[in-house]
């Protein structure tokens, strides 16, 4: 069995966590994860479900906090031969990540080197790209730069949303992670280099509360659509109706010839729809939700705002 120690902090990190827990081939030693935070409007003090799911099954639990005498001490704790990391949150000292001697690896969703960085899964739909994937990638002290292991590519749909492709990608992950490990430790696969001069990069401000507004009476439709669908679950793109913010869950391109000013609300065959910069096009709105309301379909919000049809 090898000795393996993993970094992780959400749900998709628990879910490849709990694949190598359950595969005989890796010895899990520990779990390093984000220390406790507070949680919702009361701020209740809650551990990350992977420190719960780790608790539960008797695996010691290890808090670095950004702080490189944490990282050496963990060294000391867990002497791991490997080490995996999924969705951990922190940067790791370059120490830490040559100490192991398989390795540190990491399972990161976009074809490397495109979209190193924090939310690759984002900005892929929000370029409009056709297709992305996972990356088994050798951590080295540049951001997302070691040699590639492995890649697996998948396709964006048209109506793929951030958490839909990312749903994917973790099903993709468990069904490969122990098997390129596997191959990795036994010597039978030989990295390869990334080319530097085709990387791109991308930030966790990227989709900031602040940058998920969409100006509708401004925005091109396309790009205000693909920002909806990459924005959900979080932070959820939103535009400004009649003073108030108004966060958009779902909505879709209409190819219609109306007379409709941009970023105008009407109604439509039954359906919300806001009018665009760009001509015959109009953007429906299916799922929004009004500041302090829950979430609704664009219809229900239409009727209490008594929109008017075209």
């Amino acid at each position: 069995m090898i000795r393996t120690l993993f970094l992780g902090s959400n749900w998709e990190a628990l879910a490849t966590f709990r694949t190598l827990i359950d595969d005989d081939r890796f010895e899990i030693v520990g779990l390093i994860t984000q220390p406790d935070k507070p949680i919702g409007r009361k701020k209740i003090i809650e551990p990350t479900e992977i420190k719960k799911f780790a608790q539960a099954n008797h695996i010691k639990v290890f808090h670095t906090e950004n702080e490189k005498k944490n990282y050496l001490q963990a060294l000391d704790i867990f002497k791991p031969d490997l080490v995996v990391c999924k969705s951990f949150g922190e940067l790791i000292p370059e120490e830490f990540i040559n100490y192991p001697k398989y390795s540190t690896i990491n399972v990161h969703y976009s074809l490397l080197p495109k979209f190193r960085g924090a939310v690759p899964i984002q900005k892929a739909i929000l370029e409009g790209e056709q297709v992305t994937g996972i990356t088994y990638v050798e951590m080295v002290k540049e951001l997302d730069a070691g040699g590639i292991l492995k890649q697996f590519k998948e396709p964006i749909k048209s109506d793929d949303t951030n958490q839909s492709l990312r749903e994917r990608l973790v099903k993709i992950t468990t069904e490969t992670i122990g098997d390129i490990l596997e191959s990795w430790v036994n010597g039978e696969i030989i990295t390869t280099p990334q080319n530097d001069a085709e990387a791109t990069y991308c930030w966790q401000k990227d989709i900031s509360k602040d940058n998920a507004f969409v100006d509708l009476t401004k925005d091109d439709p396309i790009l205000a659509e693909r920002m909806i669908r990459a924005l959900v679950p979080w932070p959820v793109a939103w535009t400004d109706h009649n003073g108030s913010r108004l966060k958009i869950f779902k909505a879709h391109i209409l190819e219609i010839k109306l007379d409709i000013s941009p970023g105008e609300f009407k109604l439509y065959e039954g359906s919300l729809i806001v009018g665009s910069t760009v001509q015959d096009k109009v953007l429906r709105l299916d799922e929004v939700q009004p500041e302090g309301k829950k979430v609704m379909k664009g219809d229900e919000y239409a009727r209490g705002q008594h929109i008017l049809r075209v």
